[in-house]
């Protein structure tokens, strides 16, 4: 049941994600403008749900559930989309 709950935030999240960027209310570039309240919660729910996937994938290591593995993969692929939107690069 957990692992539905997971996987069905992870979905919201992405289309939350999608639907914020394709509204583009906000400066797109720099991290330190005034950002609306809808960014400031997906991007407190996109550092934390990842974090909660692989704290389930790590304690449930007898059983190997692919809804956890799914809903990691899509907070990876929210990641990598708002790293874009922001414009943000891992190597310089």
């Amino acid at each position: 049941m957990k692992e539905k709950i997971y996987l069905g935030l992870s979905i919201v999240l992405l289309f939350a994600i999608f639907f914020a960027i394709a509204s583009g209310d906000v400066v797109v570039g720099v991290l330190d403008s005034t950002l609306s309240f809808e960014w400031i919660l997906l991007l407190v729910f996109t550092l934390i749900l990842p974090l909660l996937n692989a704290a389930e994938i790590i304690s449930n290591r007898d059983s190997w559930n692919v809804l956890y593995w799914i809903g990691l993969l899509l907070n990876v692929v929210a990641i990598i989309f708002v790293m874009r939107f922001f414009k943000i690069e891992m190597l310089y």
